[in-house]
């Protein structure tokens, strides 16, 4: 298996079943307020702390949906750049490592313009293989960067779902008695808040690095310009 499957494999298998986790959360969710209400009137002033709480949680809750829908929407395009970034190297790159021109027995008989001329062109075309070669290198390590970031965001993301639905599972607003809720409301807002923020800080931290490499496109976009592609274009040997 290639580096690059292995790498879609784990950007998949965080995203598979992601959606699924935040409907569940939804579905917990909701089962829980269906129990408060049903205990609304024996909970009295409590329900004056319990709500905010609550509402709190839902919140919460919105932002990852939120986030896991721009995920789903950007699913293909990312796996896409992932198999890019190593076809750069396998199938540009690495076909020209080596390329490079050996003298041939007949260069050594020739003499004056041709074998200057000859010279010229092979020293062009030899400086012209190292800048290509270089050139798929760093475009590569700047595609595979940017699907890096993407799959570290990813992990995060499935990691504060799967968290997000073990809080609500722990907790079980949803079974607890009139008793409990008040003190399963408040455990559940203080877990779930602490599980999002720092998730989410950790996750914003992914998102300046992924906005980093992009800003590198300038650079990218400068490795077009070299003496070695005069003309952005392969130094040829016979023209006219």
């Amino acid at each position: 298996m290639s580096v690059s499957t292995d790498m879609v494999n784990e950007f998949n298998n965080h995203f598979h079943g992601l959606e699924t986790k935040v409907n569940d959360c939804s579905k917990k969710y909701n089962e829980a307020v269906d129990n408060i209400n049903d205990w609304r009137f024996l909970l009295g002033p409590a329900m004056l702390l319990i709500k905010p709480a609550m509402d709190e949680i839902r919140e919460h809750l919105a932002k990852v949906r939120q986030l896991v829908r721009t995920a789903l929407a950007h699913h293909t395009p990312v796996v896409s750049l992932i198999v890019q970034s190593f076809n750069w190297v396998e199938k540009v790159q690495g076909p020209v490592n080596g390329l490079a021109h050996q003298k041939t027995d007949l260069a050594y008989h020739w003499e004056g313009k041709a074998a200057a001329k000859y010279q010229d062109k092979v020293t062009a075309q030899n400086e012209a293989i190292k800048a290509y070669s270089a050139k798929s290198d760093s475009v590569s390590k700047w595609l595979m960067e940017i699907a890096t970031h993407n799959v570290q965001y990813m992990t995060k993301l499935a990691e504060i779902a799967t968290n997000f639905l073990g809080e609500l599972v722990a907790v079980a607003i949803e079974a607890a008695t009139v008793v409990e809720i008040p003190f399963a409301v408040d455990k559940l807002a203080g877990a779930i808040g602490q599980l999002v923020t720092g998730v989410l800080n950790n996750m914003v931290g992914i998102v300046e690095r992924f906005v980093a490499a992009m800003a590198k496109v300038r650079d990218i976009m400068s490795l077009m310009t070299d003496t070695a592609l005069p003309g952005k274009a392969w130094p040829q040997a016979i023209e006219g």
